[in-house]
């Protein structure tokens, strides 16, 4: 299944693991941060915005390298101070999915949906159904997030993929024609362009759509091209 998520942030150094495990220790000694008291009346310390931004890349990182549950319990421990962040809403809706926990990542989409988060909420809806099955319902959710996010090569392959599942070859290839040109060098687009200019009365532009990909993966790019069923 070619679903993908919206976030991607890179980082160097340590493993995401070892560098949130050091985290809190780290942000504590942070002369920049403001002192508080807990409820048992000892000091601690308030992190601050930049600390906070860190702490949600650092999340966001243990997402990318499928340590999704370990992300999810640092999720938790920040929207406890910032129960309204957007961004975290977000990250902790894609690790729900990615630890297929599709109701709970449903709620997250439709709660974002409702304050107009987009092209995040569509998107997360539309990769929810899509992972159950429900590609008639991805359609229109993927719609919507191609509408509010025209150029993003990864929402628009997402849209024409769900069209490749639910027959609709035309739109499929329109869709996925925009998406070749905003990322040619995705061999994942490429094919699934293929497919749908294979089913849409366009095979004699599928050798040009495979040629940029690399000459070792190219057989079988179109062999499974050829083959695909929805």
């Amino acid at each position: 299944m070619n679903i993908v998520p919206v976030t991607a942030l890179r980082s160097r150094g340590l493993s995401w693991a070892v560098v949130l495990l050091a985290l809190p220790l780290a942000v504590a000694g942070c002369r920049g941060s403001a002192p508080a008291m807990s409820v048992q009346g000892e000091s601690v310390v308030t992190p601050t915005a930049e600390e906070d931004a860190l702490y949600i890349a650092l999340i966001r990182g243990m997402n990318e390298r499928g340590q999704s549950q370990a992300a999810l319990a640092f999720l938790d421990d920040y929207l406890k101070r910032h129960p309204n962040d957007v961004e975290a809403l977000g990250l902790k809706g894609e690790a729900l999915l990615r630890t297929k926990q599709y109701d709970a990542a449903d709620q997250i989409y439709i709660a974002l949906d409702k304050r107009r988060v987009q092209p995040v909420a569509a998107f997360g809806l539309g990769q929810v159904r899509a992972q159950v099955g429900d590609w008639k319902g991805a359609v229109p959710q993927f719609a919507r997030a191609a509408e509010a996010a025209p150029t993003d090569p990864r929402v628009l392959n997402n849209y024409g993929f769900a069209l490749l599942k639910t027959s609709d070859y035309p739109k499929a290839y329109d869709i996925l024609a925009r998406a070749t040109q905003l990322s040619p060098q995705s061999p994942q687009i490429r094919t699934n362009f293929a497919i749908a200019a294979l089913n849409s009365g366009h095979e004699q532009q599928v050798d040009g759509i495979l040629q940029p990909i690399p000459a070792a993966e190219r057989e079988a790019a179109l062999s499974f091209a050829r083959s695909w069923k929805p």
